[in-house]
């Protein structure tokens, strides 16, 4: 579901479909809609949520990583960030701790601003942390946004965060336009980068855990990727990337993610020890992740600005400098005798 099948912090797709998807992955479409089918009803995918490009209002985004205890304490500091202006999206993690704590944080997404604006988000963030630490923020590189936004543009991004979920074709009814102009100014949106869906998913809802390691090289991430899936049959390697700027470490040359099955909560700690053994492995952390939000909010009321300073008044027609034109008279002559017919 990833632009060019490489795993991605910026999203997917919307557009594929699964007849893509089966011919990729080389299963039956059936059998493709059948797994999306059981994920929506196990809980693990709960649609995509709409992030739009910070760059479009001449921003940047940045994070941070509050410690929390359990996924009950996340998902209640994840309410508590909806009071928080400029705050993006939210979601709990289990593991993965760019400072090199081990544990479960909450990895908060925010604006970049200027730094007076900034320092007032962390500070406020850092309020609501149980122990007062927190790190970051950590600033996020997203694709860099090619498109100039037309009025209509702008018109339908703001459709699209009010109804991130809704059928193109009742899009189209709202904003008055043909489902061609709205395939083609969306497909613009995606290709262009201005406009983001990130799957909610929940990953504690599967029968593996996800992976990042870390290798010592950049010639060591193929040796140890083919390792991994001749000890584990059925793990996923993916290829990582949005990492750069985050920290000097992590990067999409030196580690990778994958998907590893695992049948107990309680061997994961084990699979861990173990997948550290590998040659060339440098660290290995767990990067899973529960509950999330997404707050549109913040971009709504800035796209609502956009719209409303692209809007064209319409000149006030003046009956009094408005001279009669040729052939009105004839018109409305004709008017009157037309007959009506009544059905």
């Amino acid at each position: 579901m990833y632009p060019g099948g490489v795993w991605s912090w910026w999203g997917v797709d919307p557009r594929i479909t699964t007849t893509q998807i089966a011919s990729h992955v080389g299963l039956e479409r059936a059998a493709v809609w059948a797994r999306i089918r059981n994920w929506k009803r196990e809980g693990f995918w709960y649609g995509l949520g709409l992030h739009p490009n910070p760059e479009l209002f001449g921003l940047g985004q940045a994070h941070v990583e509050i410690p929390v205890v359990g996924p009950a304490q996340g998902a209640d500091l994840i309410d508590e960030l909806e009071h928080l202006d400029g705050i993006l999206w939210a979601r709990v993690c289990f593991g993965l701790s760019v400072d090199g704590r081990e544990g479960e944080n909450v990895l908060v997404a925010m604006a970049a601003e200027d730094a007076t604006h900034e320092k007032r988000r962390v500070r406020a963030l850092r309020r609501l942390s149980s122990t007062g630490s927190m790190g970051g923020p950590f600033r996020d590189v997203p694709p860099p946004c090619s498109h100039q936004l037309t009025s209509l543009d702008w018109r339908i991004l703001g459709a699209l965060c009010v109804n991130p979920g809704a059928a193109p074709k009742r899009l189209t009814r709202l904003l008055g336009i043909t489902l061609k102009t709205f395939a083609r100014h969306h497909a613009n949106l995606i290709e262009r980068h201005a406009v983001f869906y990130i799957p909610k998913v929940d990953w504690s809802r599967l029968e593996c855990v996800n992976l990042v390691l870390l290798c010592h090289s950049r010639g060591d991430v193929d040796r140890v990727r083919a390792e991994l899936e001749v000890h584990y049959p059925g793990s996923v390697p993916m290829t990582l990337e949005g990492f750069e700027g985050i920290s000097p470490d992590w990067d999409d040359t030196t580690c990778f993610a994958a998907m590893v099955p695992t049948h107990s909560p309680f061997a994961v700690h084990a699979l861990v020890r173990d997948v550290s053994r590998i040659p060339g492995v440098r660290r290995v952390v767990i990067d899973s992740w529960g509950p999330e939000r997404l707050y549109p909010e913040w971009a709504a009321r800035r796209i609502a600005e956009r719209i409303a300073a692209t809007q064209v008044p319409q000149p006030a027609l003046d009956s009094r400098r408005r001279g009669p034109k040729e052939g009105d008279g004839r018109r409305a002559a004709l008017a009157r005798a037309r007959p009506v017919v009544a059905h």
